[in-house]
């Protein structure tokens, strides 16, 4: 998810760190008109207070959420293994708030088979109000390791289409966004409906050109035939600018399971995100 620092017009790239613009559907890209500094979030205008308020409002229950659903998707049996998670992604645009989106993804094991995870997946993106309403594609080659289990029985993904809906809000330096997510297993036996929503915080660095923030997230999986939470997923990291298309996300991730063994996944991440526009 792409942000990177925008000076204003004439201004000094190396002298300007204040503001973030948003360069890709996995987050909210803001006009310029609706880009808020310290200024206009000043207590005189109360810019800042309002809409500090509705996003307290509008998140509480997803926050209690997020908070309440990691101890129902406590870790299965088994050891934490420990594991690499690498991700490309390219963007492009197709039309007027229309963008699409490969991404490829292989993830390796320190205890299991490897690769643990190898995928191909094509997003089509498309800007409604605030929104980004995305519908993708999922193929994967290597199914994910270690394997889970629906209903009491095994479950082998390797094809899936998703729906999801991304928003940001931001109120000075910082940024909360949202994410939602459901996922059709198509070659599933029990062909199991899911459900994730991710909630992340971002926080606008200042005098780093090299870095536009540092974010957090937790995200929350839902299966609806066996009616339970069954996963949740931290992260913790910094998103790197290497170019003025290209940028690095690192993280640190555990990921909790009660379907799997062994149930807890403790992964350095790497995510390499390239827009053209």
């Amino acid at each position: 998810m792409p942000w990177v620092h925008e000076p204003p017009r004439g201004g000094d790239v190396r002298a300007w760190t204040g503001v973030l613009r948003c360069s890709s559907p996995g987050c909210d890209a803001f006009p310029e008109a609706g880009i808020f500094d310290d200024a206009k979030m000043s207590p005189a205008g109360d810019r800042g207070g309002a809409l500090s308020r509705g996003c307290r409002r509008f998140l509480l229950p997803i926050a209690t959420a997020a908070l309440l659903a990691p101890p129902c998707a406590r870790a299965g049996t088994g050891a934490p293994d420990t594991q690499l998670w690498t991700e490309l992604d390219v963007t492009g645009p197709l039309a007027t708030n229309t963008t699409i989106t490969g991404i490829a993804k292989v993830r390796v094991s320190e205890s299991l088979p490897n690769p643990t995870l190898t995928s191909l997946e094509a997003d089509l993106n498309h800007k409604v109000g605030d929104w980004w309403l995305s519908i993708g594609y999922v193929h994967e080659a290597t199914p994910a390791r270690p394997e889970e289990t629906v209903d009491g029985r095994p479950v082998n993904i390797k094809q899936l289409i998703r729906l999801f809906g991304s928003r940001a809000w931001r109120f000075g330096r910082n940024t909360v966004a949202l994410r939602l997510r459901l996922d059709d297993t198509l070659d599933a036996s029990s062909n199991p409906y899911r459900a994730r929503v991710r909630l992340e915080y971002r926080r606008a660095t200042e005098g780093l050109s090299w870095m536009s923030y540092l974010f957090a997230s937790d995200e929350v999986f839902y299966e609806f035939q066996d009616q339970e939470w069954f996963r949740n997923r931290f992260r913790a990291g910094a998103n790197l600018i290497l170019s003025e298309r290209t940028e690095l996300q690192m993280f640190y991730q555990r990921q909790d399971s009660n379907n799997s063994t062994p149930g807890a996944i403790n992964a350095l991440g790497v995510t390499l995100d390239v827009t053209f526009r």
